[in-house]
């Protein structure tokens, strides 16, 4: 009887946490198997603990919460991951704090495991505007390959993995603590597919994101784009080393530098006759030039801090 454990990890959103566990509470679980929850909050004092008790409260899924006060993502990941081995976990789906699940989602993503005899699965995020978004704005785009699809890599946004992935007696893997600023999760699922870990696509699992207004913003978005270009480039630092990783990058930094400034020359007269054609054309060439920019702070050590703003409450 197979056991599984999601784990959450939040950081000052106890509404979203709450929402995002009544969802969890009502899943499906595969196989006649176990479902175990833990809670980790990322932050130096508990915000979110009684979120959790309320939930508990209405639920006989177990809810298991921890304080981890050393502020980082990878630092919250892996203490979800050794909360998880102590529930004798033999998967583990992870998913965000702003997310919730159908209740087939653990059932769908399981399946497709044993199907393509996988050791990761991964689905897509439907991301819905808390309000109208921009007419620029576009959301995260499906995974755009059929089920089944072997990947070299995931996000924790919507994944399960066999606990094989991080057991000291299996591939002992764990989150890269100097990734504070992003990209721990590509980095932690290339290495598992680097040491024979199958990874499969699932496309029709879909998790559902609220995007609250402030993540709407011109500037908010730019800094996103910034952080992951930035953090990418610094990952091929730490992997490929700095003169492997120019190397591989430096010609998509000089055409979207070229792109982006020939969209903003070109943007500006368009804005001035036709304002939503113009509009489109200036957001597309900044960032151009931001992914350009942070992928040139990246590869010269410097790392993002976009997470040190939480969007959503």
């Amino acid at each position: 009887m197979p056991h599984f454990t999601v784990a959450i990890c939040t950081a000052k959103r106890p509404a979203m946490l709450a929402t995002a566990l009544d969802s969890i509470v009502k899943l499906n679980v595969p196989d006649d198997g176990t479902l175990s929850v833990v809670i980790i909050e990322n932050d130096r004092s508990p915000m979110s603990r009684e979120i959790v008790e309320r939930v508990q409260a209405t639920t006989q899924v177990p809810l298991k919460y921890y304080l981890e006060p050393r502020i980082g993502i990878p630092y919250a990941r892996n203490r979800s991951l050794v909360e998880a081995l102590a529930e004798n976990a033999d998967w583990i789906a992870m998913i965000d704090d702003d997310e919730t699940a159908e209740p087939n989602w653990l059932v769908q993503l399981y399946d497709a495991c044993k199907s393509y005899h996988a050791d990761v699965a991964t689905g897509s995020v439907r991301q819905i505007p808390d309000v109208a978004p921009p007419h620029w704005w576009k959301p995260l785009s499906s995974l755009g390959k059929p089920t089944g699809f072997l990947r070299r890599d995931a996000y924790t946004n919507n994944v399960m993995f066999h606990s094989k992935l991080v057991k000291a007696d299996g591939m002992a893997l764990r989150f890269d603590d100097r990734l504070t600023f992003g990209a721990d999760d590509v980095d932690f699922f290339r290495r598992a597919n680097g040491k024979g870990a199958r990874i499969v696509t699932v496309a029709d699992v879909s998790v559902v994101e609220r995007v609250p207004a402030s993540r709407l913003s011109v500037r908010r978005v730019l800094k996103r784009t910034f952080m992951v270009a930035a953090a990418n480039a610094y990952l091929g630092v730490l992997r490929d080393g700095r003169t492997g990783a120019v190397l591989k990058r430096v010609v998509s930094i000089i055409r979207r530098s070229l792109v982006g400034l020939l969209l903003l020359i070109v943007g500006l007269p368009v804005w001035l006759v036709k304002r939503v054609a113009g509009e489109k054309l200036l957001f597309k060439g900044a960032s151009s030039l931001t992914k350009a920019w942070g992928s040139l702070y990246g590869l010269s050590g410097g790392t993002s801090r976009y997470y040190g703003h939480v969007d959503g409450g």
